[in-house]
């Protein structure tokens, strides 16, 4: 009997703890269960989000990518900048494990500091840069260093073909291919290609992949076509080198600009700037001096003076000014002339630049027209060209001028202006007194085109070209841009420079404008030379430099047809044909109208045509012609058309001349 109890009580006890234990196991398990819910719930719910941008940051990744940036063509397509892949060298700091081996080699194969490139590698970053658009000898040598860490990668970078052409023009861009000088600065959003961000897969490397066409073709920028034109503007940048290394001249500058339409063919500056290397250069040698550098014009302004008193009715071509002999002292200011002169008529003062004759004809003017006309030829006022820092000029108000300052101002003295303001001028005058706006672009068009204003009348331009003409091929003061065989108009500068304590230093600023043909002119060039020091007058220093870029325009163009032809006959020692010849001389832009028959035994009908045209058939046919009156189209002509030739009057061909527009 007790036996049995004993038994049955510890079967109970047993029971007992194997249900214990299955509910502690079950408690266990309820736990864990319970605490895997909660970490599902905690990484899924609470962490989810976060894990989600890693593991996407892992597979996936954000690229942004700029568009191919435009290239800049002269007018004849000649490449001018363009943009090129180009290596550069970064580091990743935290795969570098000897810091001074790799810093060492990179010395020697950068050029750079120990010290500078020891500390980019040092510190805690996952990138750094070392070094920026760097050579492919320079690339090759880091490739073969096999140097942990270090990484080459490609950017793009600015190239400039033609090296210092027209260099300071086209500016420059920086590391991060923004345009930062010229051109490239000022067009910089036309030039710049678009930015677009896309998201990206990465392989288990890394490396990006790319779906077909995801980068898409329209991000590049728009390109630039320049009225430049390589040829001409080589040849400006040659003479104005040769000319300020001969007057061993501090810097010199050169502008050509086609008459009829504005177009600026040739930006030329000495000393010369590759903007290739723009960061080994001074910012003098690339500042854009033409745009930016203001100058008293000195006695260029005279034509200026001259036209705004013809055209006002202030004075007429023959009146005569006393000019004092040589100096004149007006207000208790004394006013020089380079030579004594005595009565001198309105041309023979331009002819000769006489100081006091242009102020005592701006003193007649009186200084609000003078002003008013300076104002309207764009004295004060930017140009159309939107160059960057492009001046404006020095301009005082026409109240704030007493007499002395009107005196000074009528042969370019107490105000500045930039070379571009100087051209415009003359263009005017060169345009028979309307104002063309300068053009330097042919692509893209401006969307609205300045019209061109009359500021003179078609006579008045018309007497000053003649005036500018007698400066060169008379005794005047430019004869050293004379072209054998054709009239050539200009004016000379020699501007004294002010001086930093008040007044005038002993340096000088000579300038020459000059115009081919002076008559009818198809080119305007310009040359300043800032601080010569063999010579400072602009008809011995600036003016030969012109003439050289003429005979360029001359023998480049297809505006002198048979000029080069016309000269060696010339030199046949014919002196009937030499006269005839030297007619050539007044060369206009007119079109021709119709074709010249030539019958044999026939008279020829020239009536109509532009002088040029009839005198290259007529000499064709050995024909000598006499001219009657003046201008560049023949409106008559002896004996008449159709009619046999008389005996020995072949030589006696005479035609009668009148302007085009009469």
């Amino acid at each position: 009997m007790r036996l049995r109890d004993a038994t049955s009580g510890n079967g109970a006890t047993r029971l007992d703890w194997i249900k214990f234990r299955i509910a502690l196991l079950g408690c266990l398990l309820g736990i864990a269960l319970l605490g895997l819910w909660a970490r599902a719930y905690y990484v899924q719910v609470v962490l989810g989000p976060g894990l989600s941008r890693q593991a996407s940051g892992q597979y996936w990744t954000h690229k942004s990518t700029y568009g191919q940036r435009g290239k800049i063509f002269d007018a004849r397509g000649n490449l001018l900048a363009k943009s090129v892949r180009i290596n550069s060298v970064f580091a990743r700091p935290s795969e570098i494990e000897k810091v001074g081996h790799t810093a060492e080699t990179l010395q020697d194969i950068l050029r750079k500091g120990n010290r500078e490139i020891q500390s980019s590698l040092e510190k805690d970053r996952s990138f750094a840069w070392l070094a920026r658009k760097i050579s492919d000898r320079t690339a090759s040598r880091i490739r073969a260093a096999r140097l942990p860490g270090v990484y080459l990668t490609q950017e793009k970078a600015r190239f400039y073909p033609q090296g210092h052409l027209a260099g300071q023009l086209l500016g420059f861009v920086g590391l991060d291919n923004e345009g930062l000088e010229g051109l490239e600065c000022s067009y910089n959003q036309h030039l710049s290609g678009k930015k677009k961000e896309f998201i990206v897969q990465r392989d288990a490397g890394g490396r990006l992949l790319f779906a077909p066409g995801q980068l898409g073709n329209d991000l590049a920028g728009k390109d630039l076509v320049l009225t430049l034109d390589k040829k001409i503007q080589f040849a400006a940048e040659e003479a104005l080198a040769g000319t300020v290394l001969k007057n061993r001249a501090k810097s010199g500058l050169c502008l050509v600009v086609k008459v009829s339409s504005g177009e600026i063919l040739a930006w030329a500056q000495y000393p010369f700037f590759n903007p290739n290397n723009f960061s080994q250069s001074d910012p003098e040698i690339w500042k854009n001096r033409i745009a930016l550098d203001v100058f008293e014009p000195g006695s260029t302004i005279k034509p200026i003076l001259a036209a705004a008193a013809l055209n006002t009715g202030t004075c007429r071509t023959q009146d005569i000014f006393f000019c004092e002999n040589g100096s004149w002292t007006f207000s208790g200011q004394e006013i020089r002339d380079t030579h004594e002169y005595g009565w001198l008529p309105v041309n023979r003062i331009i002819r000769y630049s006489s100081n006091i004759g242009a102020g005592k004809i701006g003193l007649q003017l009186g200084a609000g027209n003078y002003h008013g006309y300076l104002s309207r030829l764009g004295l004060g006022q930017k140009t159309e060209l939107q160059l960057p820092g492009e001046a404006s000029g020095i301009f005082r108000d026409a109240g704030k001028w007493n007499q002395v300052d009107l005196i000074a101002a009528s042969f370019g003295q107490g105000f500045g202006m930039t070379a571009l303001q100087m051209a415009k001028m003359y263009l005017c005058l060169a345009n028979y007194g309307e104002l063309v706006p300068l053009r330097l672009l042919k692509a893209p068009q401006p969307r609205e085109r300045a019209s061109r204003v009359r500021v003179f009348s078609k006579q008045t331009a018309r007497e000053v070209l003649s005036m500018m003409v007698e400066v060169v091929e008379e005794d005047g003061t430019g004869t050293q841009a004379r072209i054998p065989g054709m009239y050539v108009g200009g004016k000379t500068g020699t501007a004294q420079k002010a001086s930093k304590q008040g007044g005038y230093a002993d340096r000088y600023t000579a300038s020459f404008v000059g115009l081919f043909p002076g008559l009818a002119p198809e080119y305007l060039v310009l040359a300043v030379v800032d601080e010569p020091r063999e010579s400072h007058y602009g008809g011995v220093v600036a003016a030969p430099a012109v003439r050289e870029v003429a005979r360029e325009l001359v023998a480049g163009t297809d505006d002198f047809p048979g000029y080069w032809a016309r000269q060696e006959q010339a030199g046949t020692g014919e002196n009937s044909k030499q006269a005839a010849l030297n007619t050539t001389r007044e060369i206009s832009r007119i079109k021709p109208r119709k074709q010249i028959s030539l019958l044999p035994g026939k008279v020829p009908d020239v009536r109509g045509v532009p002088l040029r045209q009839a005198l290259e058939v007529l000499a064709g046919q050995d024909l000598i012609p006499r001219m009657k009156g003046s201008g560049v189209l023949v409106s008559g002509q002896k004996p008449a058309p159709g009619t046999p030739w008389p005996q020995n009057e072949k030589d006696k061909l005479v035609l009668t001349l009148k302007f085009d527009d009469e």
